[in-house]
């Protein structure tokens, strides 16, 4: 990627001329304009050292980059999302001070942006200036105290036993095969296993010997369908469902002279629920559960003679 330099020139189609008006003087993208946008363009002397003067590859301005990436971090998207807020989001054209007709860029060139910063080790360079410019307008204390705490969030999915786990995620791997598979392509074992795991339910009144019968049938059937994916060696393997039926059985069963067994206890980073594998299993205190953990930090102001503790801005992240 080529450098390319600044044009002073701005036609009428540019943000600065339309929209002067239209965004607020508190506004987050007016002020990203007029305080973040320049301490960036400070920053443009070391951002070029990163690239050559000219490779033959078209040039994207590494300041607009790193202004992209943080309006990215700041409002959660992906990088697709993102390049196209630059093309779409009058905000975003605003906030970047770029021109109306101005097309972006494709969406890798925010991972190669990331990949060249921490291959120079400069990864920090856009943290530690804009933090210093929040220090310096007041918004985050030199030397400040901090307070953490964090809280439960229950998964939105109900509470799955071993069982109820190891059934849902084979039957979701079949529907995900279904789709994938012609008629004439499934195993010998299919109807037996789409019968069982898809057009049946599991009974609520098993008694305890035959859901432990029924939980070691089902690691069974999740080995012998694992195998034959395995076997055909296909895209089948890369199926996400797939996938987790692999997890799964790796958490749940273990094979033992030729035999698959139950493990003997699940790991609390284990899948839960199928339908939301990354909900985990936490313990604080008296309080045990199984979702996520939302952490909660607060920037507490020192205490002053004469004076009481006074007010603290948080912020949640999940």
């Amino acid at each position: 990627m080529s450098l390319k330099p600044a044009d002073p020139q701005r036609s009428f189609y540019h943000t600065s001329t339309l929209c002067g008006e239209m965004f607020g003087a508190t506004d987050r993208y007016r002020l990203f304009r007029e305080r973040i946008l320049p301490k960036l363009f400070s920053l443009r002397d070391r951002l070029e050292s990163l690239y050559c003067e000219n490779n033959g590859r078209p040039a994207v301005d590494p300041v607009l980059l790193a202004g992209v990436t943080l309006l990215q971090f700041m409002q959660r998207v992906a990088d697709r999302v993102a390049a196209e807020q630059v093309v779409y989001h009058l905000g975003w054209k605003y906030a970047l001070d770029l021109e109306l007709s101005d097309r972006g860029f494709h969406p890798t060139v925010l991972v190669y942006f990331r990949d060249r910063l921490e291959e120079k080790k400069r990864e920090r360079m856009i943290f530690d200036e804009i933090l210093e410019l929040l220090i310096e307008t007041g918004l985050v204390k030199r030397k400040g105290k901090q307070r953490l705490d964090s809280t439960h969030v229950l998964g939105y999915v109900k509470d799955m036993s071993r069982l109820e786990c190891a059934v849902e995620t084979l039957r979701l791997a079949l529907e995900a095969l279904a789709k994938a598979l012609g008629t004439t392509e499934r195993p010998e074992f299919w109807e037996r296993l789409w019968a069982l795991y898809v057009q049946s339910q599991l009974g609520w009144r098993l008694s305890k010997a035959e859901r432990e019968d029924r939980y070691r049938r089902c690691g069974q059937d999740m080995e012998e369908l694992l195998g034959w994916v395995e076997v055909k060696r296909t895209k089948l393997e890369e199926l996400s469902a797939v996938k987790l039926l692999r997890r799964v059985f790796g958490e749940q069963f273990e094979v033992v002279e030729g035999k698959v067994e139950p493990k003997g206890k699940r790991a609390a980073w284990a899948v839960q629920k199928p339908h939301d594998p990354e909900a985990h299993f936490a313990d604080k205190r008296k309080t045990q559960w199984v979702g996520y953990k939302v952490h909660v930090v607060e920037t507490v102001e020192p205490e002053r003679a004469g004076e009481g503790q006074r007010g603290a801005r948080g912020a949640l992240h999940y």
